[in-house]
């Protein structure tokens, strides 16, 4: 698996988690849908780290506590954003 799916995976796992809709999400990160949608059905080559960084403030998770979940340490994961 590409590690740009697996952050997309995880930021909806924590959205539907927090009950948060898309939109209001979108609205609470100061970014537009479209952007969010991108990174949702991996339309984008990679994500911005200040991006990330502004969704994980929303979501109420620290950069090391995504980063930590086991699903990260696949020794298969392809970091090369296609």
């Amino acid at each position: 698996m590409l590690l740009n799916e697996l952050i997309s995976e995880k930021l909806e796992t924590l959205r539907k988690e927090r009950h948060l809709g898309v939109y209001t999400l979108c609205n609470r990160a100061a970014m537009s849908y479209e952007t969010y949608r991108s990174i949702r059905r991996n339309k984008n080559k990679d994500i911005y780290l200040r991006t990330l960084l502004i969704l994980l403030r929303v979501l109420n998770v620290s950069p090391q506590e995504f980063f930590s979940d086991p699903m990260f340490d696949d020794p298969e994961l392809d970091i090369d954003f296609k």
